[in-house]
């Protein structure tokens, strides 16, 4: 056993909680409780959302497939989304971390093309596309849907009034500790 230089004088060892005070998230720092009041809000939100109805929205309709020996092995939608099988998932990661470099745009069709060129040459296939394949400019012409948040449920939800009365609760220690620093000076 390696002989260590110095050693802990356990009489001087505390307990974490015998020096730490907790304290209220009311009585946070402002940037801490923004931060967490941020996160129960999301949190609160991501319970209440409603991811929209994409299979009538022609931008997520099929651009290409890629054929490999009359079997398709991958299919991209006109936002670049792949769906690949088990086979080619190694190969098709790489084309399209390439086809992504290479695309200059995050989403459509043109990163759609990208990747269906980058895919096909890895994997010796070729592309098929697909009567739903739109061109950028009619991608972008068609408003994307959103999430939408249900807000009427979301405020009979318990952690609704739980935030509020967090909030409230701040306001009012900020009140108190401004009035004491008025006070003082």
């Amino acid at each position: 056993m390696p002989e260590f230089a110095s050693r802990v004088d356990l009489a001087s060892v505390r307990s974490v909680s015998a020096t730490l005070k907790a304290v209220p998230l009311a009585e946070a720092s402002d940037d801490l409780f923004e931060q967490i009041m941020t996160a129960k809000k999301t949190m609160l939100e991501n319970d209440y959302s409603q991811l929209p109805a994409t299979f009538t929205n022609p931008t997520y309709a099929k651009y290409a497939s890629i054929v490999v020996n009359g079997k398709v092995v991958a299919e991209i939608d006109n936002h670049g989304f792949v769906t690949a099988s088990n086979s080619i998932a190694g190969s098709c990661s790489d084309a399209i971390s390439k086809a992504d470099m290479s695309a200059g745009v995050s989403s459509g069709p043109l990163l759609a093309q990208a990747r269906a060129e980058h895919i096909a040459e890895s994997v010796n296939g070729s592309i098929v596309m697909a009567q739903t394949a739109m061109s950028q400019s009619a991608f972008d012409a068609v408003p994307q849907p959103k999430v939408t948040i249900d807000y009427e449920a979301m405020r009979r939800d318990p952690r609704y009034a739980e935030i509020e009365q967090l909030q409230k609760a701040h306001a009012a220690f900020l009140a108190q500790q401004l009035a004491q620093q008025d006070a003082v000076t």
